[in-house]
């Protein structure tokens, strides 16, 4: 091997060493993601006809999906406001590594409850500080992403207030709501899609997989017990004995044979030549 040769085939690996960690960060596989449905908190209230007075984990305050607007998450948290004062949640996230809190920010659908006249204000606070407020919150209307900058801060408190005219179906909740460590919400996003049909797929393979069992044990229980199969009788020469059968394959080792042969012969005439 050439030493400009040698240098070329370094100078790639080198380069692919570099690239992979840039591979890695642009696809979201090292990227942190921890839901807020996921951790303790460190105190909350809402309504207290609602949850006994907690934001409830993956699902309304009715115990249906998360769905706002058109869009269902399996994740996130719902509030319900709160008689004369401020439905909250906080939590601890001092010394987690986090940059970045993701959300979509809707009033929560129902099959159960009439919640059309839903109202909400959402106030995001980090130490104190406030970070957002948004803007009275109604339903029909897509879910608005947000993110609040975290990094460096010990608590997140999250508030909702009735918008003004009454707590009646004011079910205001987040899809997703998770923290990362990442300042890039394109990023995040990505990564959550990506994770997100990871666990359709498992899910799928799992229903698929007890599908299977089910029918296989309908089979088994349905499946009439029948006799065995008798083998099929030899075929006989005129003298009464079993023909054996030629189950050696004399023409194909034949060609195989010759084959070997020629190649030999080629690779001896090449050597030849080259010491030549």
């Amino acid at each position: 091997m050439t030493m400009k040769i040698r240098n070329i085939m370094i100078a790639a690996a080198l380069a692919l060493v570099l690239t992979l960690p840039c591979l890695a960060a642009s696809t979201g596989d090292n990227m942190k993601l921890i839901y807020l449905s996921d951790m303790e908190w460190k105190s909350a209230s809402i309504y207290s006809g609602a949850n006994n007075g907690t934001p409830t984990r993956d699902e309304n305050v009715a115990g249906e999906e998360i769905w706002l607007y058109e869009s269902y998450f399996e994740k996130g948290v719902c509030f319900h406001a709160n008689m004369g004062k401020l439905a909250y949640l906080e939590v601890n996230i001092e010394n987690k590594g986090f940059k970045t809190f993701l959300a979509y920010l809707g009033t929560a659908e129902s099959e159960l409850y009439d919640v059309s006249m839903a109202s909400v204000r959402f106030t995001f606070k980090v130490d104190g500080k406030v970070m957002l407020k948004t803007d009275v919150i109604r339903p029909n209307k897509p879910p608005e992403m947000i993110t609040v900058d975290v990094d460096g801060g010990s608590i997140l408190r999250i508030e909702m207030d009735d918008g003004g005219d009454g707590i009646s179906g004011d079910w205001g909740s987040l899809g997703y709501a998770v923290f990362s460590d990442s300042s890039d919400p394109d990023g995040i996003i990505k990564a959550l899609t990506k994770k997100d049909e990871q666990t359709t797929a498992t899910e799928t393979e799992t229903e698929t997989e007890t599908e299977t069992e089910t029918e296989t044990e309908k089979i088994t229980e349905t499946e009439e017990v029948t006799e065995a199969p008798t083998e099929t009788e030899a075929e006989t020469t005129d003298c009464g004995l079993p023909t054996k059968e030629n189950k050696f394959p004399v023409i194909p080792v034949i060609i195989g044979a010759a084959a070997v042969v020629c190649a030999a012969t080629v690779i001896a005439i090449i050597i030849k030549r080259r010491k030549k």
